[in-house]
């Protein structure tokens, strides 16, 4: 028995180790994520934190019971959480609006989504080897589906659409996701020209942009980049539209050598720094 003892003494402190790499501090929490989650999450236990493909900071807490993750961008302010549901756990109003809008699928996965501006479950639904996402508000208003696997897809909000609406009326929606800022990309083709739509974690417009041909952009740009970087030619520019009436060119040079830089030019000439 002694043995026994001495031998469980001895391998605790390799249980334990294990134990907590499963939960796993990759990335030091700055203050402001922090105060955010004391805030929010009072009471809630740190797990691990880690950058995600998109480049979000994700970082997992034990709260109330609940594995919950949330997801920062890189000024560290919240972009949302998401966190497992049991179908038990599902109020039965988004029950009943699943099973109404689609009778012939099962409920697979479930999850709650938190955001600034807007809160609902993500209800990925099966039939066969059909994959659907389907998103339900807390009081059973279906929000939106989409085909294809399970993912943290933001939900565009009326306000969003609206804005689509409103500033290019001709245009339909392709896709939406985070980008690695936390900002919601919406791509959108607006006749023939295809073009990437941000906004913020309250749905403010924050700008627009898209692919121009350089030979398209005005002389007074061209003469700027050649009297200002005369060493260096345009790989590549973008048109940017931005609140207030700001616009201007982005444009990638590139130098002998590899080396690049992204410069501003308004279509007038002007160098923005």
């Amino acid at each position: 028995m002694k043995k026994l003892f001495l031998m469980i003494m001895l391998l605790l402190p390799f249980i334990v180790a294990c134990s907590d790499d499963d939960n796993e501090m990759k990335v030091d929490l700055n203050n402001a994520v922090l105060q955010f989650i004391d805030s929010r999450y009072q009471g809630a236990k740190l797990r691990s934190s880690e950058f995600e493909s998109n480049g979000l900071l994700e970082v997992e807490i034990l709260h109330e019971g609940k594995v919950k993750d949330l997801y920062f961008d890189s000024q560290s302010k919240w972009v949302y959480t998401s966190w497992d549901v049991r179908q038990n756990e599902l109020p039965q109003v988004v029950k009943s609006a699943v099973a109404e809008a689609y009778p012939d699928y099962r409920i697979d996965d479930i999850d709650f989504i938190e955001r600034e501006t807007i809160e609902y479950y993500a209800v990925e639904l099966d039939k066969g080897k059909l994959s659907i996402m389907v998103y339900v508000s807390p009081e059973g208003e279906i929000l939106e589906s989409t085909a294809g696997e399970p993912g943290a897809k933001p939900v565009i909000s009326d306000a969003v659409r609206h804005f689509i609406d409103e500033h290019y009326p001709n245009a339909r929606i392709t896709d939406y996701g985070y980008d690695a800022n936390g900002l919601l990309e919406v791509d959108i083709i607006d006749g023939v020209i295809e073009k990437d739509v941000y906004f913020d974690s309250n749905d403010n417009w924050v700008q627009t942009d898209w692919d121009v041909p350089v030979d398209n952009m005005p002389d007074a740009v061209h003469k700027a980049l050649a009297d200002n970087y005369p060493q260096y030619f345009i790989d590549s520019a973008e048109y940017v539209e931005r609140p207030n009436g700001v616009v201007y060119y982005e444009i990638e040079l590139e130098r002998v050598g590899g080396a690049e830089i992204i410069v501003n030019v308004t279509p007038e000439g002007e160098v923005l720094k």
